[in-house]
């Protein structure tokens, strides 16, 4: 059985998620559904992440595809999580999960960045910006936000054809499908590899002056790099 936490709301991660988890052959599914809280939305100039999901609520989509359900506060995960056995954790959609949480049971995540070089938010902008790898890695994590044990990690390269949004929108695919992945890479090898880098702390968003820089460097990463029909 994997539990996958998610939002109580229509979540195209989640979603994404589970079309996945589903077309490579896992069938028992159960959603953790935590409390929707309303945050204050930073509007980016420079919109990267696919976020718009199919108008479905999470009740109905379970019903859909025969998934089980529970609703769960998140500070009553662990005990949650100690009356239910399952095999694999894996986050669709998740705020900041309680510490002993992380300490406590093996929970998978796919970060958007290549780990330890990008940890935080905006981590395909951050990357840009700051000539780092870009790429998504998957990961159990810990009490410290994009740290813990190394899956999985893949470059994501970039094509003189492309554009911000082809770029982010391959990074946002290739998530998806680690993260699916992750269950069967830990099938067969346990990870091993301890996601340290104490210098380098967690991003915030990206203010509206850096995005216009991160723009620049993009488009002489992208004139600079080769054709995919090369």
């Amino acid at each position: 059985m994997i539990a996958l936490i998610t939002y109580d709301t229509p979540h195209k991660k989640t979603q994404d998620v589970i079309f996945s988890l589903i077309a490579k052959g896992y069938k028992d599914i159960h959603l953790v559904v935590l409390p929707w809280v309303e945050r204050k939305s930073f509007k980016p100039i420079i919109k990267h992440r696919p976020s718009i999901p199919i108008n479905v609520p999470v009740d109905q989509l379970a019903k859909n595809f025969e998934l089980s359900l529970t609703r769960v506060g998140t500070n009553d995960l662990e005990l949650f999580f100690q009356q239910n056995s399952f095999d694999y954790i894996l986050i669709g959609g998740a705020g900041l999960l309680p510490a002993d949480l992380a300490l406590k049971f093996q929970i998978i995540n796919a970060h958007p960045g290549y780990l330890p070089a990008v940890k935080g938010l905006d981590a395909l902008k951050w990357a840009i910006l700051e000539k780092q790898p870009i790429g998504v890695s998957t990961h159990i994590i810990s009490d410290k936000a994009d740290e813990g044990w190394l899956i999985d990690r893949q470059i994501i390269p970039v094509y003189f054809e492309d554009s911000f949004y082809h770029l982010a929108s391959r990074l946002y695919e290739k998530e998806i499908d680690m993260l699916t992945d992750a269950i069967n890479l830990l099938k067969k090898n346990p990870p091993l590899k301890k996601l340290q880098n104490p210098e380098k702390e967690a991003h915030r968003r990206m203010p509206h002056a850096l995005e216009l820089k991160m723009m620049e460097k993009f488009n002489h990463l992208r004139i600079n790099s080769p054709s995919i029909f090369e």
